[in-house]
């Protein structure tokens, strides 16, 4: 932010453009697992900026609450507003009336700067769900509109009592803040990681730069403390990843590496960040934040598939191009100051931030346009936000119940996650008629076992331990089959022990090796019985929704059309799947079973059949697909008539 009121400084732009080139190289995937902490600099320095205006204006007696805040409206919203309808017009080309419903509501929230709410809402910032939102990034620009809401009025206030009070004050806010961010860390690390009150410190560590920034040491000391700082944002960008507890005091590394630039930044060591190209990216940091990951979302959304490191750099580099255009043509018009400035820029946000918020609720009214979708699937969209809900083929069950004839003959208990109950429609179907039935026993998102469980935003579920017990109880005095189904690819990185330690389960050979020591543990826990295990059903990936494809609209080609129909040792938990059924052949009485020959012709799998979308999401069996997979498992595992 350039003001009268502060003398411009290149350095800080170049800090600027480091925090924008972690946060790319973090969302592109391009070798630093930490790179998120480019917000948490971006924090600092409108902390440091902002109290710097606010204090400066009312020392010279000319500050305005007003005039405050229609400079943050117009300096912040043009780019916002381009950005979201730029994302909406995207949306209604290529997405599925389900996604774009989503993204119409989110739009809302981030037009009137809430979006942080929404999403802590709906689903975690690391959550696989969350990186299929396109404007899950602008939830950094609400908390921020947030921190502007309160802060004109805390340092105004505070300077009403003395300079001395604001610095004791800010120091209070830094300390209470970090606390309670480490604090709801164990409770709800969503609510931690978006909600403004839990990032206070970053933004208060900056403010409290504006009482030190005049206080210089020495040149060579100057250098040292830059080198320093931007070793902690740099080393931390490496050292973090999504799986860390995090802001808490793991924030605090690149915060006051943050400020420690700040300070430093008239040293000579600063000519880095003064550096032509890196004050360049610094002015256009804002566009290139808003721009970049609305592209990459809708490129990997568009191409249905995992991206290449080709096509990743490709699209940092587009991402800087967009946000270059975008600046040049949208955020810079309403940063003069003219006599018509104002009026007219005021004029021109409330007008759009009310259309766009009006097309966004015709959007979510009309179902996600559900008319852009072909014909041929338009009955599958008539309710597409709840498709998955309605079609799921465990839809109307309970997670402790019983399937097929009752009252009559149990013959078996099945156990497991939603890809367990995803069956239950088919072996009731299949077991209807017969005076037989199986007993359930299911927890959605759960690894049952004894020993291991599901981490949940940092917090060992002991429910999924209690399902099992559950199991465990079903099987007490009796000699009945038990039937293991679970989603076995989709808990990496989200397992604990009997301890409650979370286990390093990120790579394959880990992961593998934890899921194997499961299945041998409950191998043991159910004595002698039949036990069946059934593989993942083959799908492609946990993101990428084949109903999703097929409800999308025909204004441009598709990419997804190839990926309807798709080879067996593709699947995304093909692999595990041959390394369970090894296992279960190196133990007696236990059998492998899995969905696939159902499903799969030729080697070639398929999601939709003679009109039948087979699956309900990106994973789960609808209840087509679970009709026709249980007939053929039941038959598998010995157990149909």
């Amino acid at each position: 932010m350039h003001s009268k009121n502060t003398s411009y400084r290149p350095d800080i732009d170049g800090l600027r453009a480091i925090a924008v080139i972690l946060v790319l190289l973090f969302h592109f995937e391009l070798g630093v697992p930490g790179g998120f902490i480019g917000v948490d600099v971006f924090f600092v320095i409108s902390g440091y900026l902002i109290t710097e205006v606010i204090k400066n204006t009312i020392s010279t007696g000319r500050f305005s609450f007003v005039d405050f805040y229609i400079r943050r409206l117009l300096r912040l919203h043009p780019a916002l507003i381009a950005t979201v309808g730029i994302t909406l017009l995207a949306g209604f080309l290529i997405m599925d009336p389900a996604s774009f419903s989503s993204l119409a509501a989110s739009a809302k929230y981030s037009l009137f700067s809430a979006s942080n709410f929404y999403f802590w809402l709906n689903q975690g910032y690391f959550d696989a769900a969350a990186q299929t939102q396109p404007l899950l990034h602008t939830w950094s620009l609400a908390a921020e509109w947030q921190f502007y809401l309160v802060w004109p009025f805390v340092v105004w206030g505070a300077l009403k009592v003395s300079p001395r009070f604001l610095l004791w004050l800010l120091a209070l806010m830094t300390v209470v803040s970090l606390a309670a961010s480490e604090t709801m860390l164990r409770y709800d690390s969503s609510a931690a990681y978006y909600m403004m009150p839990f990032r206070v410190f970053e933004l208060s560590i900056g403010a409290m730069l504006v009482f030190v920034s005049g206080h210089r040491a020495g040149v060579r000391t100057e250098s040292a403390i830059l080198v320093v700082g931007l070793a902690a944002i740099i080393g931390s960008a490496f050292a973090l990843d999504s799986s860390s507890p995090f802001p808490g005091v793991l924030a605090l590394v690149p915060c006051i590496g943050a400020a420690a630039c700040i300070y430093s930044g008239r040293s000579r060591a600063a000519n880095i960040l003064r550096a032509w190209p890196m004050v360049k990216i610094g002015l256009i940091s804002y566009s290139v934040y808003l721009v970049h990951w609305p592209i990459v979302v809708f490129y990997k959304y568009w191409i249905f598939r995992n991206i290449s490191l080709t096509e990743k750099t490709a699209l940092l580099l587009a991402s800087i191009a967009a946000g270059f255009v975008l600046y040049n043509t949208v955020e810079r018009l309403f940063m003069g100051r003219g006599r018509l400035v104002k009026p007219l820029g005021l004029t021109a946000v409330s007008a759009s931030v009310a259309f766009l918020a009006w097309g966004s609720t015709m959007v979510i009214a009309h179902s996600g346009m559900k008319s852009r979708v072909s014909a041929e699937y338009l009955i599958f969209a008539a309710d597409p936000a709840s498709y998955h809900t309605n079609n799921y083929g465990g839809v109307g069950y309970d997670l402790e119940t019983k399937i097929g004839d009752v009252p009559g003959n149990q013959i078996a208990v099945l156990g497991g996650d939603s890809f367990a109950l995803q069956y239950a429609s088919g072996i009731d179907k299949a077991l209807k008629g017969t005076g037989k039935y199986i007993g359930g026993v299911f927890q959605h998102g759960c690894v049952l076992s004894g020993e291991y469980t599901r981490v949940l935003r940092n917090i060992p579920r002991e429910d999924c331990r209690d399902s099992y017990r559950k199991i465990l109880g079903q099987l007490q005095g009796n000699d009945l089959p038990f039937i293991f189904a679970q989603s076995w690819e989709g808990y990496k990185g989200m397992i604990a022990d009997s301890s409650g330690r979370t286990l390093d389960t990120a790579s394959d050979q880990n992961y593998f090796k934890v899921v194997i020591d499961m299945l041998s543990k409950i191998r043991s826990d159910i004595g002698d019985r039949k036990m069946v295990i059934i593989g993942s059903q083959p799908y492609l990936s946990l993101k990428n929704a084949a109903v999703s494809c097929l409800l999308r609209p025909r204004y441009i080609d598709q990419a997804c059309d190839i990926y309807t129909r798709y080879k067996l040792e593709s699947t995304s938990a093909h692999k595990l799947n041959m390394a369970i059924k090894e296992f279960a052949e190196s133990y007696v009485n236990t059998h492998y079973v899995e969905a696939s020959p159902s499903l799969c012709d030729d080697g070639y799998c398929n999601t939709a059949s003679e009109g039948r979308i087979l699956y309900s999401d990106a994973a789960h069996l609808s209840i087509e697909g679970s009709i026709i997979a249980s007939k053929q498992i039941l038959r598998d595992a010995g157990l149909s008539q």
